[in-house]
């Protein structure tokens, strides 16, 4: 039993025929009675032709241009068209041709970006983030992983359909990663590596070391073979040859992963020192809950010392303050001091050293202060 089988045209296809009738109709020459003739099957083929057609003209006003050729937009019709240039005929004016061009790649454009495939949402988030001396910010990322940038700090982010890339350049961040196994999460930190997929860590990036503390979860660190000159890793992709559709990095550095580090621990990066002969992690050192809140406490908006020698509390308070901060006595910087400073609260800051901790403080400048004993 044989079958009859109709194929339907699209609706983007008529509408791209509708469009390209109108322009042909709007033509700087009259059109040939081939031409009409060849109009009026194709608006016998469906209501839906004719439909189009008119709801394009009348969409741009040109429905007199119909009109004034006779085009019949209501029933099929059988009867052969009017004579070229006969009654029914008038030339169309020259100034719709230029209208009519305009609105059919308005149309087409419209069509193109409703059919065209969307970008990955997930890029939306790319680019460069950076805070200034004392400044805090946190951002909510493309992948719903929120990152909250310390006093200082500058991060890229480039993520793609493959991987979620952080370029860490400078300064300390907290990351609150969003699961995702199929786009790993990679903070790049020069030559070193950290790899999460649902976590939570912070990376402190200080001169050479790069200090990693994880409070949620587990990260696993890698060395970047070939990015020993300082130049963050750029990741280079191809179609494997299988044709599975998997990807590889292809002359990039090569990762090779030295440890893993979970919730409650830290470990500091030292270049090369970090690993023994076998590419190991040396360290990886437990953190225990008071000291894992001290040092996050900067995500509170508050400094805390546990009886910190006075340089190093100096030197973290630098971080938040343009001001020089000197000492008059070099056996001053072993004073111990303990105690909750809030960040970018210099004055504050000078003002509980003096009052708490006998030592005095000298403006030499509105960018300079002197640190000395008060004579008991």
């Amino acid at each position: 039993m044989s079958e009859n089988v109709v194929n339907f045209p699209s609706q983007r296809a008529v509408e791209e025929e509708a469009a390209a009738w109108l322009i042909t109709l709007d033509g700087d020459r009259v059109p040939s009675v081939e031409e009409l003739e060849a109009l009026r099957e194709w608006l016998d083929r469906s209501p839906e032709h004719r439909a189009q057609l008119s709801s394009l003209a009348g969409f741009w006003g040109k429905l007199n241009v119909l009109t004034e050729l006779a085009v019949p937009l209501g029933h099929p019709q059988s009867q052969a068209p009017g004579r070229v240039g006969g009654p029914a005929y008038r030339p169309m004016r020259h100034f719709l041709h230029a209208g009519l061009i305009a609105a059919t790649l308005v149309i087409g454009l419209g069509l193109a970006l409703v059919y065209k495939e969307q970008p990955d949402p997930i890029v939306n988030s790319n680019g460069l983030y950076a805070t200034t001396v004392g400044q805090q910010q946190s951002t909510a990322l493309a992948d719903d992983s929120i990152v909250l940038l310390n006093t200082d700090t500058q991060i890229r982010v480039e993520f793609d359909e493959n991987y979620r890339n952080i370029y860490f350049l400078q300064g300390e961040a907290h990351f609150t990663v969003a699961k995702d196994p199929e786009r790993p999460f990679r903070v790049y930190v020069g030559e070193r590596m950290v790899q999460a997929v649902g976590t939570a860590f912070s990376v402190y990036l200080k001169g050479s070391e790069v200090d990693v503390t994880v409070t949620e979860g587990q990260v696993a660190l890698a060395t970047v073979v070939g990015a020993g000159d300082g130049r963050l890793p750029q990741q280079v992709r191809r179609i494997d040859a299988g044709g599975s559709g998997a990807v590889s990095p292809v002359d990039s550095p090569t990762i090779e992963q030295i440890g893993t580090v979970s919730a409650g621990e830290s470990a500091t990066l030292r270049k090369s020192e970090d690993v023994d002969a076998a590419g190991t992690l040396k360290t990886v050192e437990s953190v225990e809950p008071q000291d894992m809140a001290r040092r996050l406490s900067w995500r509170e908006g508050m400094l805390v010392f546990n009886g910190d020698a006075l340089e190093v509390v100096v030197d973290e308070i630098s971080r938040y303050t343009t001001v020089s901060i000197e000492f008059s006595d070099p056996a001053l910087r072993a004073t111990r001091i303990g105690g909750q400073f809030p960040i970018g609260e210099t004055d504050a800051m000078f003002d509980a050293l003096e009052a708490n901790f006998q030592l005095r403080i000298t403006r030499l400048g509105d960018d300079r202060v002197l640190l000395s004993s008060i004579e008991p």
